[in-house]
């Protein structure tokens, strides 16, 4: 799998050596200038900087705490920073009224920090120098290279994670600590809460796309899925980066085939580019009455076919957060991430996983130790995810 090796390196090096500086210029720069000195209360909040580089479903969980800062000071502009890998969760939210997607995907290892690393620095400089914050929001778990750019925005007030043991905090004016064991859509408020902003309303959204709409109505209408019809998703796959997450294809073919034959609805496997075979076999092995569109779609049609579905059977995954958050029930089967933090945040929805392996969950901060998952997906049986699906169509009937 990979570990992204080089970035993390590179991360935590020069990170630290570029913090330590705007420590030390920080210092003198609220010696000489009151507005660094000047409580968060008395400042006129006109710009906000919201940092989320990555990941999909990351971003997903982070909507409510955006929102809620644009609730806060509504006439303020808010500039959202992204890249490729969490834009989609952004597009549409009208509660952000700028979003700079900076064009790094963090696929390419050290060959794309070195063709692309200082195009987008400049670029994201540029962005956030640009917006001029009177408040930054770092919104990101690891990386310092979001807290150097909130401190080089400007910004008198930031806040974000103080992550244990990345040594991110120290540029942030308040912080919050990020529990292991907290559903991340509170931990992102926390870091709301940490500048005085309090929110009730913890829901999901999702825009919805017009021409993704009519773009998915004719898709499934040449697949001979007519308006209406009643359909389940499956998501076999996972992250590129982290194989391990993913339950074996042909139990999710299994779960196929019962909705089928029990359920008596069509099935529609997704999937990025990557997972098309993977997608393909598992509609083969489900046999009439699937559809393979894994990597035959875009995230804003993958969300737009979610939407539709009655129910969706995912792994621990981006597709898993889309789901939920466009209020579709689903089935999530977790092996060494931690349900906790991770589920999908609806009612609607059921996680299955496994108590037999005493080392999950084991996945932390984008890294665990080796492990071939036998022990906790291997163990999760056809039956008790099929039982989940029951439970939750039985209660939407």
């Amino acid at each position: 799998m990979t570990r992204n090796v080089c970035r993390k390196s590179l991360d935590a090096v020069l990170g630290w050596l570029v913090m330590g500086c705007l420590l030390l210029y920080g210092a003198v720069r609220r010696l000489f200038c009151a507005r660094y000195r000047t409580p968060l209360s008395q400042l006129e909040v006109s710009s906000i900087l919201v940092s989320k580089l990555c990941c999909l479903g990351d971003g997903v969980l982070a909507v409510p705490a955006i929102r809620a800062l644009k609730e806060r000071y509504p006439e303020a502009a808010l500039t959202l920073i992204c890249t490729p890998r969490s834009v989609e969760a952004f597009r549409g939210q009208p509660f952000i009224d700028r979003i700079v997607n900076l064009q790094v995907t963090g696929f390419g290892g050290m060959k794309e920090i070195m063709l692309s690393g200082p195009r987008v620095v400049r670029e994201a400089l540029s962005a956030v120098r640009g917006c001029r914050p009177d408040l930054a929001v770092d919104l990101d778990l690891y990386y310092k290279l979001t807290p150097i750019l909130g401190f080089l925005s400007g910004a008198p007030i930031r806040t974000g994670f103080d992550t244990e043991g990345k040594r991110r905090g120290c540029l942030f004016t308040h912080k919050a600590p990020r529990d292991p064991d907290r559903h991340e859509v509170l931990c992102f408020l926390e870091i709301l809460e940490a500048v005085g902003i309090e929110t009730e309303d913890t829901s999901l959204c999702l825009w919805e796309d017009p021409e993704a709409s009519a773009a998915v109505v004719e898709m499934l209408g040449e697949e001979g899925i007519a308006p209406g019809e009643r359909y389940g998703v499956l998501t076999p796959g996972s992250s590129s980066n982290w194989p391990v997450k993913r339950w074996a294809a042909e139990r999710f073919a299994s779960v196929g085939r019962h909705l089928v034959e029990q359920h008596e609805m069509r099935v529609i496997v997704l999937g990025a580019g990557f997972e098309a075979e993977l997608g393909q076999d598992v509609a083969e092995k489900i046999g009439g009455g699937a559809v393979n569109l894994a990597g035959k779609t875009s995230i804003r049609e993958t969300i737009e076919i979610l939407r539709g579905a009655e129910i969706a059977v995912t792994n621990d995954s981006g597709p898993m957060h889309l789901a939920a958050a466009v209020s579709t029930p689903v089935v999530a089967i977790f092996g060494p991430t931690n349900p906790n933090k991770w589920r999908p945040w609806a009612e609607a929805s059921r996680v299955v996983t496994s108590d037999e392996c005493p080392r999950r969950p084991c996945y932390y901060l984008s890294a665990m130790p080796p492990c071939d998952a036998h022990d906790c997906l291997g163990t999760i049986g056809v039956s008790e995810v099929v039982g989940a699906v029951d439970e939750l169509l039985a209660g939407t009937q």
